[in-house]
């Protein structure tokens, strides 16, 4: 008898160590998924505007979209615009983006390739829970010419403010852009400003809508509103579309765009 219960102690202590052994692979294979669900993406996308806020520490965010702009009734503009993020730094990101494939036409034909390239570099700087600034300043590479895009580096810079209130979100956007090339007896800077809101519907379904410009100098300014839906398929994974019309006579006639913004994790 004394024989079993030592066997039968043994075998439990074994079926023990078993289990412990078998919670403790379950639990190590399933801390990185518990991790990545607490993760979501930060959309920048569809707006000019940039909120303040970056993308997870460390993660890869990509955002890619097609657009379709009609600059005027002879003339239209279609692009595969994409942007990929990666904080290193609580505070820092760097951005690179650009179009993946633009075609531009009008009356004398259609010329289409890669569009130029934006690489950025982003700080990001919270005053409050609700309040935060941030700034990108970085460059606009020409890595395709003339007509689709210019043939020199123009430089970039932006401040942005972002405030919450309740769910309300408001973003505010002023940047400048000094050009590469200087046209006679024209201001080679121009600058760009945005105002945008949003809101969720739901918790799945977001709204937003944006007013937004470029003023340039010795030129006819530019303006359009924007309104568009998102909806989070996961929380790392959010669809979006929505349309812009123009607000004055050298403005874009209408744009219309679909896109997604996807958080990679491991």
């Amino acid at each position: 008898m004394g024989l079993a219960v030592d066997c039968n102690m043994k075998t439990i202590n074994s079926n023990k160590t078993h289990v412990v052994q078998l919670c403790l692979a379950a639990l190590l294979l399933f801390t990185p998924l518990g991790h990545t669900e607490q993760l979501s993406a930060t959309p920048y996308r569809p707006t000019l505007s940039n909120p303040a806020e970056l993308s997870a520490l460390r993660h890869f965010e990509v955002e890619f979209g097609a657009q379709l702009n009609q600059p005027g009734n002879q003339e239209q503009r279609n692009s595969l615009p994409f942007l990929i993020k990666y904080p290193f730094h609580e505070q820092w990101s760097l951005l690179v983006g650009g179009e993946a494939w633009l075609e531009i036409s009008d009356a004398s034909g259609s010329n289409h390739g890669f569009g130029n390239t934006a690489v950025l570099l982003k700080h990001y700087h919270p005053l409050s829970e609700t309040l935060a600034v941030g700034f990108e300043a970085g460059a606009l590479l020409p890595t395709t010419g003339q007509p689709l895009g210019q043939e020199r580096t123009d430089y970039l810079g932006n401040l942005i403010i972002s405030k919450d209130i309740n769910a309300l979100r408001i973003d505010v956007n002023a940047g400048i852009t000094r050009q590469g090339y200087k046209e006679a007896n024209i201001d080679r800077h121009f600058y760009n400003w945005a105002l945008a809101t949003s809101h969720p519907l739901t918790e799945r379904w977001g709204i937003a809508g944006e007013f937004s410009g470029i003023f340039y100098p010795q030129q006819q300014s530019t303006s359009q509103f924007l309104a568009t839906l998102n909806y989070a398929l996961t929380p790392q994974l959010i669809l979006d579309f929505g349309s812009t019309v123009g607000l004055t006579d050298v403005s874009d006639d209408y744009t219309a765009f679909a896109g997604f913004v996807l958080l990679l994790v491991p």
